[in-house]
């Protein structure tokens, strides 16, 4: 059912309470299945990929632009810290990170610096 429906990295469990043998060994294989069926149905999918947890500076007068272009492509942020310059703490896909690596000013925002601080697992 998991490869059917196209998934990975799920697990199901399915607990028997009774430890009767009325159902059968067919009787077993049906209710394992219509309880994993029923989880199945209930779920809600998060897609992900390979991305990394980031640190990106910026002057005061580009945060906005930032949390345009952030938005825009669905860059999830973590912190905002205000100090001398701005840094924001992001969630962000390998793709969008090679882009600021490459073009360091992106969309008329000067980027001071960025730093990836972990590779992980991001949402999309």
């Amino acid at each position: 059912m998991i490869l059917e429906k196209g998934l990975s990295n799920v697990l199901i469990i399915v607990t028997r309470y009774f430890g009767g043998i009325l159902l059968g060994t067919g009787g077993l294989v049906r209710a394992y299945s219509l309880a994993a069926e029923k989880s199945l149905e209930n779920i809600s999918i998060i897609e992900k990929t390979k991305g990394y947890q980031a640190k990106i500076q910026i002057e005061y007068s580009d945060l906005e632009a930032l949390k345009y272009y952030l938005k825009k492509n669905n860059v999830k942020i973590l912190n905002i810290e205000y100090l001398e310059k701005i840094e924001v703490e992001v969630e962000i896909t390998e793709e969008i990170s090679e882009q600021i690596i490459n073009n360091y000013n992106i969309a008329n925002i000067k980027i001071l610096n960025y730093k990836k601080i972990i590779e992980k697992f991001v949402e999309i």
